[in-house]
């Protein structure tokens, strides 16, 4: 018996599964499982009545129980006669089953209603990149491949091409290079502050005429031996 009872709950939950998001939580807006209990009390019905009276209304809900079945199983299931069963469907439909249609209704108006209305636009808008009002990055690669060239204001990045700068070369590399051409004489103690200093002569200065050891107008071939 408990096996099949457990056989039963599986058909149940893979059906209630089944069933669309709106039923299912009309279905739970109604605490239909205490309504059981409180006809009991009002009724007599045992713990094994209510039983069975659960089973059954749970089969009819998810769709695994026709309902002009319902009170068949009822009569036969619950040991009850036609005129008890009658007046216990009768309470099931006020207790149960109406609110229930009463949530379902009211769960899919509200759906309606939300689906007519169009979504709010968004508030917060991209803001376009530097240089290229309304026209973000994606669009400016779009751009670049169809052979349109954005050209930005002066002043600002192109965004299609990163900029590459040249490598600038760092200071002390600079003065390293500087100071090996550079050739620098020791001062000692021993060095004259009026030590006199190299002067480069003059391009424009003369050369001078070379001295010649024979008088003027005589034959250099024809002169005296010394």
């Amino acid at each position: 018996m408990a096996d099949t009872i457990d056989l039963l709950q599986i058909k149940i939950e893979e059906a209630r599964r089944k069933l669309s998001e709106e039923t299912r939580r009309a279905i739970d807006a109604v605490s239909w499982k205490a309504t059981l209990i409180g006809l009991r009390e009002s009724k007599g019905y045992s713990f094994e009545q209510l039983g069975d009276l659960e089973i059954e209304t749970e089969l009819l809900l998810c769709g695994l129980l026709a309902p002009e079945d319902y009170p068949k199983e009822l009569e036969k299931r619950m040991n009850l006669p036609k005129a008890k069963v009658d007046e216990l469907v009768n309470d099931m439909n006020q207790l149960v089953f109406s609110r229930m249609r009463e949530e379902l209704v009211k769960i899919t108006e509200r759906k309606r209603i939300f689906e007519s209305q169009p979504l709010p636009e968004s508030k917060v808008e991209e803001k376009a990149p530097v240089g290229t009002l309304g026209i973000n990055k994606e669009e400016i690669r779009v751009l670049d491949k169809a052979g349109i060239k954005i050209i930005p204001p002066a002043g600002t990045p192109d965004l299609s091409t990163p900029e590459i700068k040249a490598p600038i070369t760092p200071p002390i590399l600079t003065q390293k290079f500087s100071d090996v051409f550079k050739v620098q004489m020791a001062q000692t103690e021993h060095t004259l502050d009026s030590a006199p200093k190299q002067t480069t002569p003059s391009v424009s200065a003369k050369k001078e005429e070379p001295k010649t050891s024979y008088p003027k107008g005589a034959d250099p071939y024809r002169m005296p031996a010394e």
